[in-house]
């Protein structure tokens, strides 16, 4: 994509930067200043997960393992108009690679979240290779499901190397610097009110002036995400991808300045869930894609630990 692309309802998106698969230089230094998402093609071309994690490999090796998807999920909508649990089944890997490469993309099917190790042998992603080492912890997760699957808008606390092995999705993304157009809910500042396909430009005006960027991935390719990077996923086909976030995360800092500038609205939402799932401990309701905690409960956990993404952090969990 060289041009501007249209996203519908008047938006419209830049191309991602572009590296070739053997400047790992380009990756790196985009790592360093965190200057923008960069599209690495093929640079996965030579990791075995690009043929060990293929659907009838992973059903062969793995099809009596017993795990947790998510099963007939709604294909429109931000938020689940059930709790996550609503959507959880318990089903052997194999029964799940059937569910995934048979589901209509309305009504599609999701493993997801799992972390690598947990199932697939972690060497077959070469990550150590694309980075140099550093204290923080890192986390890579899976994601295997049929076309239709979502990730909506939202921002990550760390820097996020995405990486697709199969099939294709495509990513849009918005900076963290203009993370009021993507109309964070009150109650929770790392995920978007917004329907980044069929966006309400009336509730939601200030898109129109946002820049965002549009990317297609395909096997092989790596997406760097820079940490505070808004990013919204949408499966084509059937997927098997992989993320691994590094680095140093967003702190209460820069939490609080986003807090500060959003208005009363957001601060009436953090004091109150700081006092129901805080200081009450009330569970939360999971209606996000994987909810995090609340931004209160967040800032409740900060000021006990020091940690305001301890609840959020993929890696310490």
């Amino acid at each position: 994509m060289t041009a501007m692309e249209p996203l519908g309802e008047g938006l419209e998106a830049r191309p991602v930067a572009r590296a070739a698969a053997s400047d790992i230089g380009a990756l790196r230094r985009a790592v360093a200043r965190r200057s923008g998402p960069l599209l690495c093609s093929g640079l996965l071309d030579t990791w075995p997960a690009r043929s060990a994690w293929n659907p009838a490999a992973l059903a062969e090796h793995h099809g009596a393992r017993q795990v947790t998807a998510l099963l007939d999920l709604p294909d429109t909508g931000v938020l689940f108009p059930r709790d996550q649990r609503h959507y959880e089944r318990k089903l052997s890997f194999a029964e799940f690679i059937g569910r995934m490469e048979s589901a209509g993309p309305s009504a599609p099917c999701y493993l997801a979240y799992q972390r690598a190790h947990e199932i697939f042998d972690p060497a077959d992603c070469d990550f150590a290779s694309l980075l140099p080492p550093d204290r923080y912890p890192t986390d890579t997760r899976v994601w295997i499901g049929s076309a239709g699957t979502r990730s909506m808008l939202h921002s990550d606390l760390k820097d996020n190397f995405f990486c697709q092995l199969w099939g294709e999705k495509s990513v849009t993304l918005l900076s963290w610097r203009n993370s009021r157009a993507a109309y964070p809910f009150p109650d929770n500042l790392v995920n978007s009110q917004v329907d980044i396909a069929a966006p309400d430009m009336g509730r939601f005006p200030r898109l129109r002036d946002a820049v965002l960027h549009h990317v297609r991935v395909g096997p092989g390719d790596l997406l760097y995400i820079p940490r505070g990077w808004w990013h919204d996923i949408r499966a084509h086909t059937p997927s098997v991808s992989v993320n691994h976030w590094f680095g140093r995360p967003i702190g209460l800092p820069q939490y609080l300045a986003l807090l500060g500038i959003l208005g009363p609205a957001y601060w009436k939402a953090t004091a109150r869930d700081f006092i129901a799932h805080g200081l009450l401990r009330r569970e939360e309701p999971t209606r996000f894609f994987f909810s995090p905690p609340s931004t209160g409960k967040r800032l409740y956990d900060a000021l006990r630990s020091g940690d305001f993404s301890r609840g959020n952090d993929p890696s310490a969990s």
